[in-house]
């Protein structure tokens, strides 16, 4: 009999399969799974790219045909029951002789949601919900949020001084955080779909917006809020690979849409101060990246990060809460949310 230790464990192992497809399953969810038999693992798998095979599937096929035959399947998001680009993966489960089946959450897709666990039960597979459900949430929040509204979850970054500017009067900015730091942006780079800088962000440093990790050079598709004809074509982005998507106007709710018809399903927000405002007040951000550095530049008319709220009483103050915080080199990376009491700002996807 497994205990619910060990149910907790090899959730944890299907979750720890899974988040290997960070930044390559676009726009489907990451998903791991893990079968056991007599209280040992026999596969496992991950689902390593939008098109190939799902988890499920892919631990399947590492069984026998008698081994998979009473093993427990543990597996982090509820398997489809639908065609897509691959089969419905409920109908190979019933095929391979599983007998029970441990899922951390249900699929929010309207295709999915119920019906497959529905699926299982009718074949005689005993199902089991919520084991680990809240990571698996927090794991696929991209897709989650996604699914549900068609927009892409939006991260902020922003590196500032300890008194909240991101440049200097003369719009010098590179660079106010440091190497580990700037790693890390683009390790998320690396996670995203998309990066989003505005116009004069794109006129004034002339960035690559490219994800080097390692000797590994990747190209998120590049959003810049502005009209084309308004920059010149020496720019970087002109000259490398990657997709340059020009949008105009301001109403970021409209574009965020379109952008998400384009089946982007994450973007990194990186400026600048004007961009951040926007996303800000219109209550788009999801979730912050602070890099804190430890410099002050003392100057009023240095470019600060957010501006033209018009805040007159603490009580209007975009409410943030902090998730984590931890040294980035010399730096502080401070991830925050939206304040679940903040009616400003959007709360639905806050954990």
């Amino acid at each position: 009999m497994i205990s619910p230790t060990s149910d907790e464990q090899y959730m944890q192992r299907a979750l720890e399969l899974a988040r290997k497809g960070l930044g390559h399953t676009s726009p489907n969810p990451m998903v791991g799974a893990v079968i056991v038999k007599d209280n040992k693992i026999i596969a496992e798998g991950y689902h390593q790219q939008a098109g190939k095979d799902h988890a499920e599937i892919v631990a399947l096929k590492k069984c026998s045909s008698s081994s998979s035959k009473k093993a427990t399947l543990y597996i982090n998001l509820e398997p489809c029951c639908h065609h897509g680009k691959t089969p419905p993966c409920v109908d190979s489960i019933i095929a391979s002789g599983i007998s029970k089946v441990m899922i951390a959450t249900k699929d929010p897709n309207p295709l999915v949601s119920g019906r497959g666990i529905a699926a299982l039960k009718k074949a005689g597979i005993s199902v089991k919900v919520g084991v680990l459900q809240q990571e698996a949430e927090e794991l696929n929040k991209i897709f989650f949020k996604y699914i549900a509204t068609g927009k892409p979850y939006i991260y902020l970054k922003a590196a500032l001084t300890l008194d909240g500017k991101i440049a200097t009067r003369t719009a010098e900015s590179k660079w106010i955080s440091g190497e580990d730091a700037r790693a890390l942006v683009h390790q998320k780079r690396k996670e995203v779909d998309a990066i989003l800088v505005g116009k004069h962000t794109l006129l004034h440093d002339d960035p690559h917006l490219t994800a080097r990790v390692g000797r590994s050079t990747s190209f998120p598709k590049r959003i810049i809020l502005g009209t084309e004809k308004d920059v010149p074509k020496n720019l970087h982005i002109f000259h490398q690979k990657g997709e340059n998507i020009f949008r105009s106007g301001k109403d970021l709710t409209k574009i965020l849409d379109d952008l998400g018809k384009q089946e982007i399903t994450s973007i990194l927000v990186e400026g600048g101060s004007s961009v951040f405002s926007q996303f800000i007040k219109q209550g788009l951000v999801d979730e912050y990246l602070f890099f804190i550095a430890p410099k002050l530049l003392g100057d009023e008319q240095a470019i600060p990060f957010f501006q033209g709220q018009n805040t007159t009483s603490l009580k209007e103050a975009t409410k943030l809460r902090f998730i984590s915080t931890e040294m980035a080199g010399k730096d502080v990376l401070i991830t925050a949310r939206n304040d679940n009491k903040n009616k400003k700002t959007n709360t639905l996807w806050s954990h």
